[in-house]
């Protein structure tokens, strides 16, 4: 008699479906179950939650890097808090440090809005400090009211003529504005450089560095005994204005939408190479009060190093706001307290001061993937 069993082969062992019910994981990773799809219209929420979701990263990701050196990060980002905001004092040096990233904030956010990427805000500051100098230089014994007016319109203009080298190879040769904007940040640093060791240069200093400024030249300060000047006024006032400009005008609607589209921007008949002449110029007119308002607040004098990466922040924060005008105030404020705040770290927890930077570079990286990430989003397929 045949032995049946071998005619059985041992069942392949099956599945179990849990009474009915599917395992999740097993559902999450079925090919064709979930799918990534592009949003139609991204809304304001959908960004405001990836932002905060991406500075929590941030935060997250310094505070491993702070334990990796053997600190504390509760200690190190109490210090950071108590540099930054701690006293009153420290309150008022925090709006000091954002003063010019607002208007560098500004000047980055209003160019790439229409789709131009200027990165020579650090040029176009320095062109501001020169224009403020130049005036001082040829007419310093006007009477005050009428110096102030006229330092600040030549810095305007000095930002606004600097950019415009960078927007005028754009719009009539075509120019890759990153590389103009780049390059003429050099150029002006070594044209102040000749002027620093030349004809601008004081007679009683072997520095790169002009004479002081009279005293009835140094901008106002809000408070005796701070260095929190009118030139923070002058920031806030920039960005309401800015605001208006790129909501409630006819060239604010053209330069946001050559910003979204360039070619349907053509065909509504809008004059694209004459709005972005024009919003380069503002930019760059943005840039150089930020360079007059530094001169006239705080240096009182014309050096190489007046700038410290301005410029670059500027960028940052633009980014950081989301190009929003009035969020430049907010994301400039908090770049101004991590300035501030981390020399009162690097003293209490000896943790360097270079960690500021990598916060700078993360929350940027951070910040520009989740612009990304908000404009899909996932979703069940079928």
């Amino acid at each position: 008699m045949t032995d049946q069993s071998t005619d059985l082969a041992p069942s392949e062992p099956q599945p179990s479906d849990g009474g009915g019910r599917r395992d999740p994981l097993s559902m999450l990773f079925q090919p064709g179950a979930w799918r990534i799809e592009k949003r139609l219209v991204v809304r304001p929420w959908h960004e405001f939650v990836t932002l905060i979701a991406a500075l929590l990263a941030a935060v997250a990701i310094i505070a491993g890097l702070v334990l990796v050196i053997g600190k504390s990060p509760a200690d190190s980002f109490a210090a950071l808090y108590n540099g930054a905001f701690g006293t009153r004092e420290s309150t008022l040096e925090t709006l000091v440090q954002a003063t010019p990233l607002i208007l560098t904030g500004l000047a980055a956010a209003i160019a790439f809005r229409a789709g131009v990427w200027n990165i020579g805000g650090e040029g176009q500051f320095f062109a501001g400090v020169m224009g403020t100098w130049f005036v001082y230089d040829l007419w310093g014994g006007l009477p005050a009211p009428l110096l102030f007016v006229l330092m600040f319109i030549s810095a305007a203009i000095a930002g606004a003529a600097w950019a415009s080298v960078a927007s005028g190879l754009l719009v009539r040769y075509g120019t890759n504005e990153i590389l103009t904007t780049v390059m003429l940040n050099f150029v002006i640093l070594y044209i102040l450089s000749y002027l620093l060791a030349g004809p601008w240069q004081s007679p009683d200093t072997f520095y790169y560095q002009t004479q002081r400024m009279a005293d009835n030249t140094y901008l106002p300060r809000f408070i005796t005994g701070s260095r929190l000047h009118w030139g923070f006024a002058i920031a806030l006032l920039a960005a309401l204005v800015v605001y208006w400009l790129i909501r409630r005008t006819t060239l604010g609607y053209e330069i946001r939408g050559i910003g979204s589209s360039m070619v349907a921007s053509r065909y509504k008949g809008i004059r694209v190479g004459t709005v972005t002449l024009a919003t380069m110029a503002i930019s760059g007119a943005l840039a150089g009060i930020a360079g007059f308002g530094e001169l006239l607040g705080l240096h009182h004098r014309v050096q190489l190093d007046i700038a410290e990466g301005i410029g670059f922040t500027g960028i940052i924060i633009a980014l950081v706001a989301r190009l929003h005008p009035l969020g430049v105030i907010v994301a400039a404020v908090l770049f101004g307290a991590l300035v501030n705040g981390s020399t009162a770290m690097q003293y209490e927890t000896g943790i360097p001061k270079a960690l500021v930077f990598v916060i700078e570079g993360t929350t940027l990286a951070l910040v520009l993937i989740a612009a990304v990430v908000s404009r899909y989003r996932i979703r069940k397929a079928g």
